[in-house]
This record gives structure tokens, C-alpha cells and sequence, in this order.
């Protein structure tokens, strides 16, 4: 799902640019797609010659990022760093959770069941299941999911053009207070 994640959150990312340019006149939704990954730090394990019992022993496990406690204490930590970078908190804090929350919709499309995303409200598993995947962390899950994904960005870019016009990818690597 390496590839699929970028795509599916840059749509989700689009969309979600063109609502802040809205209402606050900024359009940090890059960091959507920037932290799309960071539920997938606990296969670190999957990696040859680095295992989770060297580096953290009966710690981490492929899931642990994978919950709505992670959520809430990552957004919060992204969105003091990107605030000494110059970014407003909300924004940060609000774009930070989107990303993450993309990474575990796009993995409960896929696999069913997936994760215990609803951690530490409930420990069950839950996922969707609609798509079909294999799990192959540096390539492409399925062709069919890649296609569907880019056709959902086509789309989100030609709603965002609809209503912004031509240039709203200018705004969409902005940075800082504006």
C-alpha cells in the first residue's frame, strides 16, 4: 500500500486545502500526505537485520500505531514541532489528524479485518474490507486500488479547479502564518 497511501491521501488532501483556503485563507494540507506514513513505523520490524526484539523488545508490534490513542497524542506532537517551524497549532494539530486518519481509512478499505483503530475505546478489529490487497509494504497493493485512488484524485483536483480555478496548486505548499 506504499504507493496507494500517497494517492489517496493527496485526494483527501485536495479537498480538505481547498476547505481551509475557505475558511482561514491557508491551505496546510500537505501535511496530510506528509504524514500518511507514520502509522506504518511499526514495521521497522519487517526490515532485515532489524528486529523488534533489538530494538524494542515486546514493545511494538505492526498495529500499535494503528489506533485512535495514537492519533491524538502523534497530531499533538506534530503540531508543537510544526508550530517552532512556524505553523499555527489547529492547523497543524487538525491536518496532522487528517493524514493519520487517512492512513487507517485507506488501510480499513483494503483489509478486513485490519485494525484495532478505536483503541483505547474498543479492542476490536474492524476494517471494510472493499478493495483487494496483498500486503507488500514498498510496492503496490493492487492495481485495481491504485486505479480507483487516481481517478479519486482526478476527481478531487477537478472540484477543487471547479471552484478555485486554474491556480490553487500555488497555495497548496504554503507555509507558515499567513
Amino acid at each position: 500500500m506504499f504507493i496507494e497511501h500517497i494517492v489517496y491521501s493527496a485526494a483527501i488532501a485536495v479537498i480538505v486545502g481547498m476547505i481551509f483556503v475557505r475558511f482561514t485563507g491557508r491551505d496546510p494540507s500537505w501535511i496530510i500526505i506528509l504524514l500518511t506514513y507514520f502509522p506504518d513505523l511499526d514495521e521497522i520490524g519487517k526490515i532485515p537485520f532489524i528486529t523488534n526484539d533489538v530494538l524494542f523488545p515486546m514493545v511494538i508490534h505492526h498495529g500499535d500505531f494503528h489506533t485512535l490513542g495514537n492519533l491524538l497524542v502523534a497530531s499533538l506532537v506534530f503540531a508543537v514541532i510544526l508550530h517552532f517551524a512556524g505553523m499555527r497549532y489547529f492547523d497543524g494539530f487538525i491536518c496532522s489528524a487528517i493524514g493519520l486518519g487517512a492512513h487507517f481509512f485507506e488501510d480499513a478499505l483494503v483489509y478486513n479485518p485490519a485494525y484495532a483503530f478505536f483503541w483505547p475505546l474498543s479492542s476490536q478489529k474492524f476494517g471494510i474490507g472493499l478493495f483487494p490487497a496483498t500486503r507488500n509494504f514498498f510496492g503496490v497493493a493492487n492495481t485495481t486500488t491504485l486505479l480507483i485512488g487516481v481517478i479519486l484524485f482526478l476527481i478531487a483536483c477537478a472540484v477543487r479547479t471547479y471552484f478555485e480555478g486554474k491556480g490553487w496548486y500555488r497555495t497548496f505548499f504554503r507555509f507558515g502564518r499567513m
